[in-house]
């Protein structure tokens, strides 16, 4: 009779293992998940990765919050029905669930609770929840579907809409890098890149030094006895261009370019390798058969396929392609692809 009993243990504590093993293989999996979705917040918002941050009570982070001002609309972040409401007012603060045709659920939490204007806790469902969001309704991707705030126990924190992104099994996913495709996917345009990074300085986000600078800021140096030309940034470091396909994606000729003595030069500390300017040029690593779109800050975003590529640089897009070798991979850094274009 023992012998049986310490089977069956041995048994049970077996399938309770495998059965979590596989529960967090799901996660893993899970946490590799990006879905195509829209942006969900329609306005100036600011975010960061604080998924599985740890809360009150041992809960841990089960969404991202994206910061915006109260009232910002927020939208379906793919086509879906509304699966849920939280009417009246939860502890959590009002909220709306969607769900896609594939069983994926997209949650938003803290909306809107204020009357316009105030803070006074009393607007109620009809500024939490835009015209004809009720429970079944069929929504469209980037339909409003309500309002950012900061209802429930996000009072003390400031407006944001909690956002989360919940498996078909019941499992909730990190959003991140969903929400960083949909914001790649929908904004980049060669011509806005460029347009964000007018100068170098711009680009690398260069900041005054403490002290006296050794050259002007944003001008163009090089000394009698080489052909080198140097970037001179807002922090007083000068800055490369590895080959002059980077110098010409910033610059169309020399003429800009000022002489100095070679001391002069010496006392300026290089600061590192100018990189691409973003929207100019599509740029190919050798040892990479991808292609990337250059962005702010030498960030690299993968360009998903030919059709892409066309539509941002037109139907002769492989002659805007340039190899960039590998050594020079070290100065940029890989973002979210591009997979469409809105």
């Amino acid at each position: 009779m023992a012998r049986r009993h310490q089977h069956r243990w041995r048994l049970l504590t077996t399938v309770v293992f495998l059965c979590l093993l596989l529960a967090g293989n799901s996660r893993v999996r899970a946490a590799e998940t990006v879905r195509d979705i829209v942006f969900p917040v329609s306005g100036a918002y600011t975010y960061s990765d604080n998924f599985g941050d740890p809360r009150s009570n041992g809960r841990t982070h089960e969404g991202v919050d994206i910061l915006t001002a109260k009232h910002t609309p927020v939208v379906a972040a793919t086509d879906a029905r509304v699966r849920y409401l939280t009417i009246p007012e939860a502890s959590w603060g009002y909220a709306v669930y969607l769900q896609d045709a594939d069983g994926y659920q997209y949650r938003y939490l803290h909306l809107n609770n204020d009357t316009p204007g105030t803070d006074d806790g009393n607007g109620g469902p009809g500024y939490a929840f835009a015209p004809g969001i009720v429970e079944d309704a069929v929504v469209a991707r980037g339909q409003v579907v309500g309002f950012a705030g900061d209802s429930g126990n996000a009072e003390q924190v400031g407006a944001h809409l909690h956002f989360e992104i919940w498996l078909p099994d019941g499992n909730p996913i990190n959003p991140y890098e969903s929400l960083r495709q949909s914001e790649m996917a929908a904004r980049y345009r060669p011509d806005e890149q460029t347009a964000a990074s007018p100068t170098i300085n711009d680009d690398k986000r260069l900041s005054p030094p403490s002290g006296t600078p050794g050259c002007a800021s944003g001008t163009l140096i090089k000394t009698p006895e080489f052909s080198a030309v140097y970037y001179c940034g807002a922090d007083g470091k000068r800055y490369v261009f590895p080959n002059d396909r980077v110098y010409f994606s910033w610059y169309k000729d020399f003429s800009g370019v000022t002489t100095v003595d070679a001391g002069v030069l010496a006392q300026l500390p290089i600061g590192g390798n100018v990189t691409y300017r973003p929207g100019v040029r599509l740029v190919k690593v050798q040892t990479d058969p991808r292609i990337y779109a250059v962005a702010r800050g030498g960030e690299l975003c993968w360009v998903t396929s030919p059709e892409v590529a066309a539509a941002l640089y037109g139907t002769n897009w492989a002659k805007s392609v340039d190899d960039l070798p590998d050594v020079f991979f070290a100065n940029y850094r890989l973002g979210a692809p591009v997979s469409r274009v809105e």
